[in-house]
């Protein structure tokens, strides 16, 4: 039949294996080609997406939300719990007589303090008038500058000096404060209470 000579003719066999040789050599072409493109394609999308990662801002934080303004407190290291005593007159009631003995003050003699807010506190201590500095610190803690011992000398009451002598030292030895039922209690670092002050009348 015609169909089976053209099939079989030499010269259309050799068209073919050269039409099969053309198709692999395009083929072998192609992936040479097209394999760097696709490389160098996803190269560029890596490097896109490490770029804008490397710029991109993040988010913001909420903004916090800053507690309503104060008013500046002293220097001195004064808070708001402070106010209580500082202006005001007290009188001494009780002490410790330095040698672990809570006495009360003797009769007939008077120990007072006003505390004001440039950290000096001063008064009368049973003999003579005294002024020292003070400072508070972290509340309710407070530090005293031991007053200077002054040359009076008082012969009554009976014991008024030792007893102006332990409230010096009471006042270098407090370390904290409260204020318990009107009264204004000095303690020490081992958180015994040495100092007791009443409102002055």
């Amino acid at each position: 039949m015609p169909f089976e000579v053209l099939y079989f003719s030499p010269s259309l066999r050799i068209l073919r294996e050269k039409i099969k040789s053309l198709y692999l050599f395009l083929k072998k072409i192609s992936r040479i080609i097209v394999k760097p493109y696709f490389l160098l394609c996803a190269s560029l999308v890596v490097l896109a997406v490490i770029f804008c990662g490397c710029t991109s801002q993040p988010a913001s934080a909420p903004a916090s939300q800053t507690p309503a303004t104060v008013d500046q407190q002293p220097t001195t290291g004064m808070t708001a719990t402070s106010q209580g005593f500082i202006g005001r007159n007290w009188r001494l009631g009780w002490f410790d007589d330095t040698k672990g003995m809570w006495s009360k003050v003797a009769d007939g003699s008077t120990i007072t303090a006003v505390f004001s807010a440039d950290g000096k506190v001063s008064g009368f201590s049973g003999c003579s008038d005294y002024t020292t500095d003070y400072k508070l610190t972290e509340n309710p803690k407070i530090w005293f500058r031991r007053p200077t011992v002054p040359e009076k000398v008082c012969q009554t009451p009976n014991g008024v000096m030792s007893q102006q002598s332990a409230y010096y030292t009471d006042l270098e030895w407090s370390q904290t404060y409260s204020i318990i039922n009107s009264h204004l209690i000095f303690y020490d670092k081992t958180s015994k209470k040495i100092l007791q002050f009443d409102p002055a009348p």
